[in-house]
């Protein structure tokens, strides 16, 4: 009861100043970005609508986490048919570059929770066109050591909200349309499991919708957003690409 008041009373204050009181920024702490400036990323879309980020790997091939291939309670598979993937623009409802999808694969252990071996990738309908403002990524060998500058991008939640629903006070995220990037820091020590890598803090990290999307160390891509905590107030999770890097390879071969 005394949380109900407290949370209940935060939002009247915040609301009396002409705002609901923003938990934290994200792509957390980040910015507006020209997709010259990430010509990898694009936006996996399903009826129109963005639902998780993905990278360039060659011409055909789309690098995402594998959670964003299923439904919302991750428990069936979604068809290639059911995917757009939108490129070469920072505004995620950009209809100027869709394209279809051939095939998906994802990992054959992923599961749910905590979204282990969270890695999938998709071959498109038709070869893409290189240009500046779509490029593909190289994979990387190795994981980051602690401390290493990272960037990541992408459309996820930029702000929570407290907002009124059904008579109860509830976090709602706000998302952008605009394509945003920020820099972080790994976070993962050695002794950490070899297929995961942590990077972020609180205030700068990914959130909901950035999820596939890249994690960038020296142009190589070095990790998949992968997951974090409810609301995007510490480190991400992401998938190590360079763990995964011979799954993604042969995944690639099979198709």
């Amino acid at each position: 009861m005394f949380i109900r008041l407290f949370l209940l009373l935060l939002a009247i204050s915040s609301l009396s100043a002409g705002r609901v009181p923003q938990l934290e920024e994200r792509i957390i702490g980040g910015s507006d970005i020209e997709i010259e400036q990430a010509p990898w990323q694009v936006s996996l879309q399903v009826e129109g609508r963005h639902v998780c980020g993905g990278s360039i790997y060659s011409k055909d091939i789309i690098i995402t986490a594998a959670h964003c291939l299923f439904d919302d309670d991750v428990r069936q598979q979604l068809d290639a048919k059911n995917f757009r993937i939108s490129v070469g623009s920072s505004l995620k409802n950009s209809n100027e570059s869709l394209v279809k999808v051939a095939a998906i694969k994802s990992h054959e252990r992923f599961h749910d929770p905590p979204y282990k071996n969270d890695i999938a990738v998709m071959r498109l309908s038709e070869p893409l066109e290189f240009s500046n403002k779509v490029q593909p990524i190289p994979l990387a060998d190795n994981n980051p050591r602690y401390g290493t500058p990272a960037f990541a991008s992408g459309w996820g939640a930029t702000s929570f909200e407290l907002v009124f629903v059904n008579g109860s006070l509830k976090w709602s995220p706000t998302y952008p349309t605009h394509l945003q990037g920020v820099s972080l820091r790994i976070r993962s020590f050695f002794f950490m499991p070899q297929d995961i890598i942590y990077a972020g803090v609180f205030g700068q990290s990914g959130c909901r919708g950035d999820s596939g999307g890249p994690l960038v160390v020296d142009k190589q891509l070095v990790g998949v957003v992968s997951s974090g905590p409810k609301l995007c107030d510490g480190k991400g999770k992401f998938t190590s690409v360079p763990a995964f890097r011979n799954w993604i390879l042969d995944a690639i071969k099979s198709f």
